[in-house]
């Protein structure tokens, strides 16, 4: 299956004005983690994190986050590698 990046991302993906509290937020739910985990190990509270990846979201025009953290690894914004795979 050929997937068409541009498709996927939409036509005018606006990672570059994503917050480095937004790439973070975005980058702990890739791991697996939950809003609250996330909140946990960045010092905030879950409504902070929560408003993070809602503003992760809009502004990459995802129709829901997991969509939101695809769009981020597609264009490289976050890291899409094993965390728990041997080195």
């Amino acid at each position: 299956m050929n997937t068409d990046t541009k498709r996927a991302i939409g036509r005018h993906p606006a990672f570059a004005v994503l917050s480095a509290r937004e790439i973070r937020c975005l980058q702990l739910v890739a791991e697996g983690m939950r809003a609250d985990e996330a909140a946990n190990v960045l010092a905030l509270s879950s409504d902070e994190v929560n408003e993070a990846l809602t503003g992760a979201r809009e502004k990459l025009e995802a129709s829901n986050l997991m969509h939101a953290v695809s769009i981020a690894m597609l264009m490289g914004v976050i890291d899409h590698t094993n965390p728990h795979q041997p080195k």
